[in-house]
């Protein structure tokens, strides 16, 4: 939702990784992401899964953690093979605006931000 404009997502610090969320997967996802990372199906839940909710779905990310393949550079480590939820993800089109609104303040430059500031004072 938002206001229907985009993001430069390269410049967001990822809050759609850190933010109060679940990332679930399916039986493909974790096929795909155990080849990717050259894991068994079973090593990949062993050592991925955090959680599985009373749906029975598998989690990578629960609540308030910041997923577990997010990287350093605030880049998805696990990009090609990310999970079907990751894939339709757009912030600005969710629901819940939060994420859109803390990536949209985010883009603000600092310069223009002071000006906005003054303006309402």
């Amino acid at each position: 939702m938002g206001d229907g404009q985009k993001l430069n997502c390269l410049k967001c610090p990822a809050f759609c990784c850190r933010m109060a969320g679940y990332v679930s997967v399916s039986r493909a996802d974790i096929r795909r992401l155990a080849a990717f990372l050259g894991l068994t199906v079973r090593e990949f839940e062993a050592r991925h899964i955090v959680k599985i909710n009373r749906k029975r779905e598998k989690l990578i990310k629960a609540g308030y953690d910041t997923c577990q393949f997010l990287g350093q550079d605030r880049r998805c480590t696990v990009y090609p093979a990310r999970p079907k939820d990751c894939r339709g993800y757009y912030c600005w089109e969710a629901e819940d605006t939060t994420v859109f609104e803390f990536a949209q303040f985010f883009h603000i430059n600092p310069a223009r931000l002071r000006k906005l500031e003054g303006e309402e004072h």
